[in-house]
């Protein structure tokens, strides 16, 4: 690779690296071997007796006290309902969970489809046998369809890393992190003699830095500081770019853009976003340098930050593109509609003896990024979001619009080192029945060191 290519590929999406080099081309289904999924069946299991058997012996948590009188009322259909955890247990909590059944089906060889449906089953079981409280509908659809996404964008870059270049005990610790159900598979299984699709290009962007955060109650006119400076860690990883002509759509999340960070000691508070597609086609236009995928994209999003919370699981047509108007140049554009069986909304400043501070029901999320790249000058980034959450579900009913917006920018100024910053505006408008009106603006300001992979 000559430098100027090496050079085009960092300014991308301020990402780059690659983790491996993909095939070429798709390659068959493989043919799993009987007691595979099995195994990963007897996996699920062995992890859901052991959480319960912690709960019991060292948390003592109430809700693992089962007795054999609540199983016979949970198989019972109108015990099921919408509880009322914590918005971090419910809506981060039972997802990444159900990443665990979806790996160890996944890394037991497999496909997506597959081991979703372990996902399905797992979430079941444990609703049903492992909860001293009637099954929850709401857990039953986050832990699904955001453990299938989460477990799938998990399970990929656990792969790339076993596969890379890097040191091997920082690649062996990285993708256990990532995958821990992959790692214990990788150890106990031959690998498969093929691969169900291709592993696309990744690329990784690592950002430190620090942040701050204050609200403004626009009915009362009061400011608060909801969050003093303190760090914030972040990561962004995107799989399969269509601008990358070794990306192939073969098999579901063959592209997936997954951001995350995580802000403490103070207050933490962090979010979560996997956007990946299920069906998707590929375009290209080469009069105009145009290069894109759009199709059936499924989405999680786990937003709780210092100013307002919203959480939703869904899919939707989506899109990503890419166009070229000069030799240096880059505009990256983005956008998803999805539609949401669950979704979950509220303010993060509430009292800790409140369970349910937030309100849920059926949603609409909304997304676009726009990046404007200058390669070797500098990277523009705006990313909005949108989501709309029906209190529907549970009383008292009414609704939610939460709107928020960043931008930053980027500038390289040593190889694969950068620094820059960014804001985000947020604005959240809530009206429910017994609790009037509601509307708060929040800023966040960030300053940040970038890198990625070497």
């Amino acid at each position: 690779m000559t430098r100027r290519a090496l050079a085009l590929a960092l300014a991308v999406s301020a990402l780059s690296s690659r983790a491996a080099p993909p095939n070429d081309a798709p390659l068959r289904e493989p043919e799993v071997p009987w007691q595979h999924p099995l195994i990963a069946a007897l996996e699920g299991v062995t992890f859901q007796f052991g959480l319960l058997a912690f709960n019991n012996l060292v948390t003592r948590m109430p809700f693992s006290l089962v007795s054999g009188d609540r199983v016979l009322l949970n198989l019972q259909p109108r015990s099921w309902t919408f509880d009322a955890d914590y918005y971090l247990t419910n809506q981060f909590g039972h997802p990444y969970q159900g990443s665990l059944y979806f790996n160890a089906a996944r890394s037991s060889g497999l496909s997506f489809w597959w081991s979703a449906l372990y996902t399905t089953l797992g979430s079941l079981t444990w609703e049903l046998f492992f909860e001293d409280e009637a099954p929850a509908l709401n857990d039953q659809i986050t832990t699904t369809i955001g453990g299938s996404l989460l477990g799938e964008s998990l399970h990929r870059t656990a792969l790339q890393l076993r596969r890379s270049e890097q040191p091997r005990w920082l690649a062996i610790l990285g993708a256990t992190l990532l995958d821990p159900m992959g790692a214990i598979n990788d150890a106990l299984l031959p690998p498969p003699e093929v691969e169900d699709g291709t592993l696309d290009p990744l690329l990784m962007r690592w950002q430190v830095g620090a942040t701050m955060g204050a609200v403004v109650d626009r009915t009362s006119g009061r400011a608060e500081d909801r969050m003093p400076p303190q760090a914030v860690v972040a990561v962004q990883l995107v799989s399969g770019p269509p601008w990358d002509d070794r990306s192939t759509y073969d098999t579901p999340l063959s592209y997936f853009d997954l951001r995350a960070d995580l802000s403490f000691p103070t207050r933490v508070v962090g979010d979560l976003f996997v956007r990946g597609s299920l069906a998707a086609t590929r375009f290209h236009d080469h009069l105009s340098h145009v290069d894109g995928v759009w199709g059936l994209f499924g989405v999680y999003d786990y937003a709780a930050p210092a100013i307002l919370r919203a959480s939703a699981v869904g899919v939707g047509p989506g899109f990503v593109m890419q166009s070229r108007p000069g030799a240096n140049v880059r505009i990256q554009v983005g956008g998803l509609f999805g539609v949401s069986p669950f979704a979950a909304a509220g303010q993060l400043a509430v009292s800790p003896d409140v369970a349910r501070d937030y309100h849920v029901g059926p949603g609409l999320q909304l997304s676009f990024d726009l990046r404007f790249i200058r390669t070797g000058w500098f990277l523009i980034e705006l990313t909005a979001r949108s989501w709309l959450v029906l209190g529907a579900y549970v009383a008292p009913t009414g609704f939610e619009v939460i709107n928020s917006g960043t931008l930053g920018v980027t500038v390289p100024v040593w190889r694969w080192l950068s620094v820059g910053g960014d804001a985000t505006l947020s604005d959240r408008r809530a009206r429910f029945d017994g609790d009037g009106a509601v509307h708060d603006t929040g800023l966040v300001l960030r300053v940040l060191i970038s890198a990625v992979t070497p």
